[in-house]
């Protein structure tokens, strides 16, 4: 299995990335990809980007070396029952990816009760699209009661590479939740989340996991260019085969 998009990067942007969005583009070229979602972190992280980063996304070329660019975010879900970042609804209306995920310096980890009630109002949120890096080991949840539910919602999932690279513990969680979205059919994405160029679409251990377990190709959206066209038509009525390049 291979991916050919990258939906989950930061750029330097947010202050703890280090490459800047032409870099990143670079980075997708590099790793032989077709798309790219550029996602920083919003408002609530200390560092994360002021809310007219994302409205002026829309100056961003919808191909820019021959790379689709996708306009997006991670939202940081926030205490105590799941809000997310005060950004103004005509800028969120900008973008055409919205990752929701657990960050402990913007909410202290909690139990499992607090954490599955505020994922169920993420689901209910009509703007966010994904839930980010749902195997922290930090953030444990009702993971049938919250997956179960994600369809319905219109969300989808993120394996995220980083979590078993980097988060302890997350093993376990990640292949449980895949396994959870195998059983109802909930559709993934398999992203970097990386925060310097080079490591765009380094998706190892993300694909090794789901490859162990035989998660179905066909529920991995960003595994083929005809799905994750048909994604964003479904979502956003945007169809990514009309990019061209430089042009916005």
């Amino acid at each position: 299995m291979q991916i050919i998009a990258d939906m989950h990067t930061h750029t330097n942007v947010s202050a703890h990335a280090h490459s800047s969005l032409a870099e990143m583009v670079q980075g997708a070229k590099q790793a032989g990809l077709a798309a790219i979602a550029i996602t920083n972190h919003a408002p609530a992280m200390e560092d994360g980007a002021h809310q007219w980063h994302f409205a002026n996304l829309n100056i961003v070329p919808r191909k820019m070396d021959g790379i689709a660019v996708l306009r997006g975010v991670e939202l940081n879900i926030l205490p105590p029952a799941g809000g997310v970042d005060a950004i103004e609804l005509k800028y969120m209306k900008n973008l055409d990816y919205v990752i929701a995920s657990f960050h402990p310096p913007c909410f202290p980890p909690a139990s499992r009760e607090v954490h599955t009630l505020a994922l169920e109002n993420i689901l209910h949120n009509p703007y966010v699209t994904t839930f980010g890096h749902l195997g922290t080991e930090d953030f444990a949840f009702d993971q049938e009661h919250i997956i179960s539910q994600c369809n319905a919602c219109g969300k989808i999932v993120e394996i995220n590479n980083n979590s078993l690279a980097i988060r302890r513990g997350s093993h376990g969680n990640c292949s449980s939740i895949a396994k959870l979205c195998m059983k109802y059919q909930v559709p993934v994405m398999v992203t970097s989340d990386a925060h310097i160029a080079h490591m765009v679409g380094k998706v190892g251990n993300a694909i090794q996991m789901l490859e162990e377990i035989g998660f179905p190709e066909e529920l991995v959206i960003n595994s083929s260019w005809d799905r994750l066209a048909d994604y964003f038509r479904q979502i956003r009525g945007l169809d990514i085969n009309t990019f061209e390049e430089g042009v916005v």
